[in-house]
């Protein structure tokens, strides 16, 4: 009888509670890894579980999820260090971008190397 009693009272987890979840983990990490200055944005994808679309050179990613990786959070595997894993990619799809493009110099990679390195640097120093 008090399982069916607790199972009536649960609150459903809604999609709307997902994404106050998914904000509720950006806000946390957002002064660790000091993306202040992004605006954050998040949508429901088709194809992707989890991911950010990277606007690089621009601060306004977009975080995509999906119905598996909502499902997964109301079945509590989804772990809240994922979100942290894909706003990562916001600090190092700058280095990414400059890889990938088909004319870029040694010079343009050295320098993206630099600034990645120096911002894990700033964050380690944070924490420490």
């Amino acid at each position: 009888m008090v399982d069916v009693l607790a199972q009536f009272t649960m609150k459903t987890k809604t999609e709307k509670d997902f994404v106050s979840w998914i904000r509720e983990k950006i806000k946390y990490y957002v002064p660790i890894l000091g993306l202040e200055l992004h605006e954050i944005e998040i949508e429901a994808s088709e194809d992707q579980y989890m991911g950010m679309k990277y606007t690089y050179p621009y601060l306004d990613p977009i975080l995509w999820y999906s119905k598996k990786s909502f499902k997964d959070w109301t079945e509590g595997k989804l772990k809240k260090d994922r979100i942290l894993h894909e706003l990562c990619h916001i600090l190092t799809d700058p280095f990414y971008c400059k890889a990938i493009s088909r004319y870029v110099s040694e010079n343009e990679i050295r320098d993206e190397r630099e600034k990645l390195t120096d911002t894990f640097a700033a964050i380690i120093r944070k924490l420490l």
